[in-house]
């Protein structure tokens, strides 16, 4: 084994043993991991300094002695740049690479310059959208995908439009992923969406400039119809109902009495979650019914769906339901409060059971949840926020209907 390679696999161990140290076990933890492990196997000839500093401060990130903020400024604006200028002096120096003068040199430069002016412009719209608190709205999830698309389409020929709006998207969601943490689930949900509208825009603009008559009034239609889908969720005219209701009916092998003695217990969530509410959603941790009060109170604690930007464990928060009704056969809960991170998805409104028996040892249970949708358009994330709650009111029966 050559020395070089043994300095890399020392410096590799020393990575990972700072990480399980430091106990970076989040999405940021290993994104900085792989950060400095990159810099240290890629071997980019004139590049070492930088690569050096970047191996430091992935450690100083993973050890806790550099803040969130300033490595992922360096991760996103210094690094990048910095190592892809010391790669062009070491060719340019070595003979190995030539300025491209040609028309399709400048026409190739041109383009990654409209790229980077549209993601730049996308994260400034971005950052307006955080500041008025319509992170939420089609506005972030229809208005950025458009707005790339439409700088990219204006910017460079209609050959290459759609496929340059597209590897902006892709990078624009690549970073995202970076800032976002386990906010990776709403990157791949929101993912198909924003490539639909980045396509529609750049064909639908293409058209109108280079079209024929019939194509462009079809075209600018189509353009038209974008300007309503970006408001939804910004004003009450432009919004459709949030109020949503899902119920789910299983017959379970208990008895009658047996239900309901299970549906009056503390409530235990001991059985696997769905796959699909595993992958970043919410998980109760612990519940508790306190009866102190004239009308029962059910606690759950819920812990993940965010992940702190310095590592820390993630965000814990309660859900507060009030017994409203109870008799045989049917309870009704409140939603008082709810301090989870699923509130960025959807908010719990009720959540009522009914029971009765379908035979000497079987009962038919029917959990029915509402809730009001979080997100925006509803033509595309309704559909995904029914199919999880549909998913959470099998699961309630599973476990906390079935004795």
């Amino acid at each position: 084994m050559s020395t070089q390679m043994n300095w890399k696999v020392v410096v590799v161990g020393a990575l990972l043993v700072v990480a399980l140290v430091g106990g970076s076990t989040s999405w940021y933890g290993i994104a900085i991991l792989v950060l400095g492990v990159f810099n240290t196997l890629v071997a980019v000839p004139g590049t070492f300094a930088v690569r050096v500093v970047a191996i430091i401060a992935a450690a100083a990130a993973l050890l806790g002695v550099v803040g969130p903020e300033v490595i992922l400024v360096f991760a996103a604006w210094i690094w990048p740049p910095a190592l892809l200028v010391g790669w062009g002096i070491a060719r340019r120096r070595d003979g190995a690479e030539e300025i491209d003068d040609t028309p399709a040199g400048q026409r190739a430069r041109y383009t990654v310059a409209v790229a980077i002016a549209a993601i730049a412009c996308a994260v400034l719209l971005y950052k307006t959208i955080e500041g008025g608190k319509q992170m939420q709205t089609a506005l972030l999830f229809v208005g950025i995908p458009a707005l790339i698309a439409i700088i990219v389409t204006l910017g460079v020929s209609a050959r290459t439009a759609t496929g340059v709006a597209c590897k902006a998207v892709t990078v624009g969601l690549l970073v995202s992923v970076i800032f976002l943490g386990e906010g990776f689930l709403c990157i791949a949900m929101s993912a198909p969406l924003f490539y639909a509208v980045a396509v529609g825009i750049a064909t639908a603009t293409t058209r109108v400039r280079h079209g024929s008559g019939a194509q462009r009034t079809l075209s600018g239609f189509m353009l038209l119809a974008f300007v309503p889908m970006s408001l939804e969720g910004i004003t009450p005219a432009a919004s459709l109902d949030r109020d949503e209701s899902i119920s789910v009916t299983r017959t379970i092998d208990a008895p009658f009495d047996d239900v309901t003695a299970a549906l009056l217990e503390t409530p235990r969530f001991d059985r696997e979650l769905p796959t699909y509410l595993r992958m970043g959603f919410p998980r109760p941790l612990t519940t508790e019914i306190d009866r102190r009060g004239p009308h029962p109170r059910w606690v759950i604690r819920l812990r993940g769906g965010e992940t702190r930007l310095n590592g820390t464990e993630p965000k814990t928060g309660g859900l507060l339901l009030e017994l409203d009704e109870a008799r045989p056969g049917f309870v009704h809960w409140r939603v008082l409060a709810d301090g989870s991170h699923m509130t960025h998805f959807l908010r719990w409104r009720e959540s009522s059971v009914r029971w009765d028996p379908a035979g000497p040892s079987a009962t038919r249970v029917t959990w029915t949840l509402r809730y009001r949708r979080g997100l925006d358009p509803a033509w595309y994330f309704g559909p995904w926020e029914r199919y999880a709650v549909h998913l959470a009111a099998g699961y309630l029966i599973d476990t906390v209907a079935t004795p």
